[in-house]
């Protein structure tokens, strides 16, 4: 461990040279700081630092690949999109990018007759999209973000829970702008319609053909549940006996009901006994691109009411619409309080729940 944290502090300290001794130094104690405590405290490692990215990146091996995850809640005047970013640049070199909107069930089908966003896409849909990017099951999986995203994660929990070995999907912990400091490599320029990397699953034809890519397990149930299945545990009268306790990524105010809800229509307040963790709280605060320290959080986790003694409890991972709740699936994960397989989302998250008028509702 002494030679893989020198060897960081070296690439760190270089990286930042041009800055002055003071964010040098800064730079440096920082990562090497990070890195010492998530080495300590995660129990999968498969968070890595932009230094070990860029090493992996500058491999040049066809079975390493980059994943642009970004993603940006479409609210407001003038809300970011991570598709027109990826095209616009910068990106790393070689990137696909992966658009959790289109890579989904068409909103009305009969795979999504409730028009809910983003939700996660069947077996042959994901296969077709890995063709599409040219990705193998061997290849090692680097997922990234543009500069101040915290939405990522989604990407992240997509590539790792459709088919793909979790053990070689990454999530980059750094912005774009760390990446550059550093010394990383970086695509410029506005792409053409016609790039590859932009493609549209309408445009595949993907339906009438059968992918090359072999995803692990076709079983469509272990990692998301659906509306009647959270149902069967809120009734569940006993909530301490409970076959799984339900963990919302909402805001604290949107939880109780108290802020309004970023989309139109859906009801205040949070399910009965469920638990709050609003996913930013486990995010740094300086940079949205990164977890904080694993030990704190699972601090936070269990200060929320997850219990480190009830490891065999599984954990229903809720949020506004499937995207944050990705956020609090992969905190569990790698600060050790639940294994993978112990942690579920609920797809349709608070956008199916709050938009029910059957479904129980508590703001307290």
């Amino acid at each position: 461990m002494m030679k893989r944290l020198c060897y960081i502090g070296i690439i760190a300290t270089k990286c930042s040279l041009s800055s002055g001794f003071t964010t040098q130094t800064k730079t440096t104690h920082r990562l090497l700081f990070q890195t010492t405590r998530m080495m300590t405290a995660t129990s999968n490692n498969n968070l890595v630092t932009i230094p070990d990215a860029i090493t992996a990146h500058k491999q040049n091996s066809k079975h390493i690949k980059f994943i642009d995850g970004s993603w940006h809640m479409p609210v407001g005047d003038n809300p970011r999109n991570g598709r027109a970013e990826f095209t616009s640049g910068p990106r790393i070199p070689g990137a696909f990018y992966y658009d959790i909107d289109d890579i989904a069930p068409v909103m009305g089908s009969d795979d999504n007759p409730k028009k809910l966003p983003h939700m996660k896409p069947s077996s042959k849909m994901f296969a077709s999209a890995m063709d599409q990017m040219g990705i193998l099951p061997s290849d090692t999986l680097y997922v990234y973000a543009t500069n101040d995203c915290a939405f990522y994660h989604r990407a992240y929990w997509t590539l790792r829970s459709c088919g793909h070995d979790p053990a070689l999907v990454k999530l980059v912990q750094g912005s774009l702008d760390e990446w550059k400091e550093c010394g990383g490599e970086l695509e410029e320029g506005q792409l053409g319609e016609e790039d590859e990397r932009l493609f549209r699953m309408s445009d595949l034809g993907w339906e009438e053909k059968t992918p090359t890519y072999q995803v692990m397990s076709d079983n469509e149930d272990v990692v998301v549940v659906d509306m009647d299945q959270v149902l069967d545990i809120v009734n569940q009268k006993d909530s301490d006996a409970a076959d799984a306790v339900i963990v919302d990524a909402r805001s604290a105010g949107r939880f109780v009901g108290t802020a309004p809800e970023p989309r139109p229509g859906l009801r205040g307040g949070h399910m009965p006994g469920a638990l709050n963790v609003p996913f930013t709280d486990l995010l740094d605060a300086d940079d949205k691109t990164k977890f904080r320290p694993m030990d704190e959080v699972r601090d936070i986790f269990i200060k929320a009411g997850i219990s480190p003694d009830a490891s065999n409890r599984k954990v229903v991972c809720s949020c506004g619409s499937g995207v944050t709740a990705a956020a609090l699936a992969i905190g569990l994960e790698e600060c050790g309080l639940r294994n993978k397989e112990d942690i579920t989302i609920f797809d349709g998250s608070w956008i199916e729940w709050g938009s029910s008028d059957s479904t129980p509702i508590v703001t307290d």
